[in-house]
């Protein structure tokens, strides 16, 4: 049983208070049977971290799907492709996250309360905050194009977690359509063309080191969101070669 469906099946005795915790309630719904738990972010342990993490994942992309004003229901099968593919979630936590994904959708809470709220679950870790605003991106990009309503969410989405304007960059310039262009691989990396060779291996190691798979697990992100990490992994370490054959080191 995945994480989702151990929160619906009632076997995680931990419900977020505020705006994630509504969401979470309403999703519930009638499953009286969840053992909840309220308590707040100093008493969270890895499981609660990890259902934090998603449920604010998908709430906020809940709310950047309707950031031109409407969810279709080609946006919906996107979402639903996204976590079958990326994810790799079965079909029962794939249904509940549908379940969450539409309270979300449908609830007045603006984003920057989820996001707000996350940041303080998560604690100042910039990495693992700047992962969901990778992912937030890769599903806006699951269509194969991101619309710039989206694109304006995202950005205001990563402020409220306190992330800056150059992490937000570095994050988008992972999706950049010329993915093999030099230019596109130094802003993946979030260095200049004039950086000297040794502050590029500097941004590399970061970069790697913040979506490696392993080290997501040892942070405790859910097992859903390490194949996300390890396909992240991947735009860095092109980016990092296509930088290394024109250097020549």
């Amino acid at each position: 049983m995945g994480l989702l469906g151990a929160l619906f099946g009632g076997t995680v005795g931990f419900m977020l208070g505020g705006p994630l915790g509504m969401i979470i309630g309403g999703a519930l719904g009638s499953q009286t049977s969840a053992q909840v738990v309220r308590t707040g972010a100093r008493g969270a342990g890895v499981q609660d971290t990890q259902t934090a993490f998603l449920v604010a994942v998908i709430s906020l992309a809940a709310k950047v799907s309707k950031a031109d004003g409407h969810v279709s229901e080609a946006e919906i099968r996107t979402f639903d492709a996204f976590l079958r593919d990326h994810l790799r979630m079965s079909p029962e936590d794939r249904r509940m996250a549908g379940r969450i994904f539409d309270e979300a959708r449908d609830s007045p809470i603006p984003a920057g309360d989820f996001a707000r709220q996350v940041r303080g679950v998560m604690g100042r870790s910039p990495d693992r905050l700047r992962l969901i605003v990778t992912l937030l991106l890769q599903i806006a990009h699951a269509d194969g194009r991101m619309h710039p309503a989206e694109d304006e969410m995202i950005r205001g989405i990563a402020r409220d977690l306190g992330l800056s304007d150059r992490d937000y960059q570095e994050c988008r310039a992972l999706f950049a359509p010329v993915q093999d262009s030099l230019e596109s691989a130094y802003e993946a990396l979030g260095v200049k063309p004039d950086t000297t060779d040794d502050e590029v291996k500097k941004a590399y190691r970061r970069l790697a080191r913040e979506y490696h798979p392993d080290i997501l697990q040892g942070k405790g992100m859910p097992e859903e969101f390490l194949q996300a990490g390890k396909e992240m992994l991947q735009k860095i370490n092109a980016a990092y070669d296509r930088i290394k054959k024109d250097r020549g080191f």
